[in-house]
C-alpha cells in the first residue's frame, strides 16, 4: 500500500490515503510517530500497529466518552465513529469491546425508552423512533409489548386515554364536528403513531 496523500482537516488531523483512496485520520504527531510521508510504502505490520495500538483505542475510548453523557443505540454510536473517520474494521471493534464491557445494550435502551416515554407518546410513534435509531425491529416489538403489558396491568394511561386527552386539549369535540374537521383530526393522531382502530373508537365513544 502506498501512501498517496496526508490530507490536512484541521485542528492538527490528517487524512490518509493508500492507493488513492481515504483510510484513516490520524493526529499530526501520529505521522512523526509512524514516519509516515506520500509517496513511501505502508507496510502490513505498520498498518496493524497503526490500527491495533492507536485508532482501536481511540475508538473505544470516544464510545465511552459518549456514553458518560447518555445511552446511544449500536447503530448510533457506529454513526459517530463513523463520522470521525473510522474504519469499518476498527469500528466493529470498538463496539464489541464496549458491548463486552455491558455498555451497550439495544434490548435495554428500547425497553428504558418506551418506558420513559410511553405516557407521552403512542406506542406506534415510538416504535418508529426506536427503528430510526437503528435497534433491529424484533428487539423493538419485544419492547412494545412489554411496555404494553405494563400498561395494561397498572392501569396507567392507555393510548385511547391519551387521545382523548390529545382532543380535549385542542378543544375538538368528534360529536359535533363536520366530517372536515374529524379527517383532519383523524390524520394528526395518524401522524402521531396511533393507531386507526383507537382512533375511531374514541370517536365512536364521543359520538355515543
Amino acid at each position: 500500500m502506498i501512501i498517496t496523500d496526508l490530507k490536512r482537516l484541521g485542528k492538527g488531523r490528517y487524512e490518509v490515503a493508500l492507493d488513492g483512496e481515504a483510510a484513516f485520520v490520524l493526529y499530526k504527531g501520529d505521522l512523526a510517530h509512524y514516519d509516515l510521508h506520500v509517496g513511501e510504502v505502508l507496510t502490513e505490520e505498520c498498518r496493524k500497529q497503526i490500527y491495533g495500538e492507536t485508532l482501536r483505542k481511540r475508538a473505544v475510548n470516544r464510545i465511552l466518552f459518549l456514553l458518560q453523557s447518555r445511552d446511544y443505540t449500536c447503530y448510533e454510536l457506529k454513526e459517530k465513529l463513523r463520522k470521525g473517520q473510522y474504519p469499518d474494521e476498527i469500528m466493529e471493534s470498538a463496539l464489541a469491546e464496549v458491548a463486552g464491557y455491558g455498555y451497550i445494550n439495544d434490548a435495554n435502551y428500547a425497553e428504558r425508552y418506551v418506558e420513559c416515554y410511553q405516557e407521552r407518546k403512542s406506542l406506534g410513534k415510538i416504535k418508529q423512533e426506536l427503528l430510526r435509531r437503528g435497534i433491529d425491529r424484533d428487539t423493538v416489538e419485544e419492547a412494545i409489548e412489554e411496555g404494553r403489558r405494563v400498561q395494561e396491568e397498572s392501569g396507567e394511561q392507555t393510548e385511547q386515554m391519551q387521545i382523548r386527552r390529545l382532543l380535549e386539549k385542542r378543544h375538538f369535540d368528534p360529536a359535533s364536528a363536520d366530517r372536515k374537521e374529524k379527517e383532519k383530526h383523524y390524520a394528526f393522531l395518524m401522524r402521531r403513531g396511533y393507531s386507526s382502530s383507537d382512533i375511531l373508537a374514541v370517536f365512536r365513544e364521543y359520538n355515543d
